[in-house]
């Protein structure tokens, strides 16, 4: 191979060396809680900008932006200046840690300044054995679906449970349409989070049941009053996978 061939390889390689990092660090890092709901603080980390909002309705002014550089699991925020008063806030440092009992996302970022968020983008392996409320489950790997009919959405696995109210706009049935109900209606999608162990049997019917959420915002979703609990169990005879 002649010199000009060597040079003319090296420079096609040096120019994707080059490009390639680039290109990673254009893709977003999202933070924010263990749970599949908007309404949230989130973090977000751009090329060397950091953002931390309110994902969701409201004025915008909680939260911070900051300056962050990242070696290895290490993350370092500095310039941290309050989104309300434009106060300088103390700079602070975060790691990033495995969560070995979560059922929604494995990875979080533990910060010096009492900030504990996880990354979104990192969900959690189907089939990993986990506890939830005190219910053994197995993990579905936040597969998505929808219902199959109308369907109770309960705090436990089991039909003597609560079950969660629910309340949705984007619906075509003008009788459920904007009025609270104690199901989840037919064709809402959902993600499914994990499943029981074993089978249930509802009357002639058999299956398991699953934890899962309905895809929400401000205005659509379910809740259970009284509870902080996001997520609830149905039963799988009204379930359909997509994927």
């Amino acid at each position: 191979m002649n010199m000009n061939k060597r040079n003319i390889i090296r420079k096609k390689y040096a120019f994707l060396i080059l490009i390639v990092p680039t290109f990673l660090n254009s893709e977003p890092l999202i933070f924010g809680g263990n749970n599949l709901g908007t309404d949230e603080m989130v973090l977000k980390l751009e090329n060397s900008n950091a953002l931390y909002y309110f994902n969701g309705e409201g004025d915008g002014c909680e939260g911070f932006k900051a300056k962050f550089s990242q070696n290895e699991n290490t993350f370092k925020f500095t310039n941290v200046i309050s989104n309300c008063s434009n106060k300088k806030l103390k700079n602070f440092q975060c790691s990033t840690k495995i969560d070995e009992s979560s059922l929604i996302f494995s990875e979080y970022l533990h910060c010096d300044n009492n900030l504990f968020l996880y990354n979104v983008n990192k969900g959690v392996k189907e089939n990993l054995n986990r506890n939830y409320n005190g219910t053994q489950v197995l993990t579905s790997g936040l597969k998505n679906g929808i219902t199959t009919s109308n369907a109770k959405m309960r705090e436990k696995p089991n039909t003597q449970s609560t079950s969660f109210t629910c309340y949705f706009t984007n619906i075509d049935d003008d009788k459920l349409k904007e009025k609270e109900i104690n199901f989840i209606p037919k064709t809402i999608n959902l993600t499914i989070i994990a499943k029981t162990i074993t089978e249930d049997s509802i009357g002639d019917k058999r299956n398991f049941w699953y934890l899962v959420f309905p895809i929400s915002d401000s205005y659509n979703g379910c809740y259970l009053k009284d509870s902080k609990q996001k997520e609830g169990w149905v039963f799988g005879e009204y379930i359909k996978f997509n994927n």
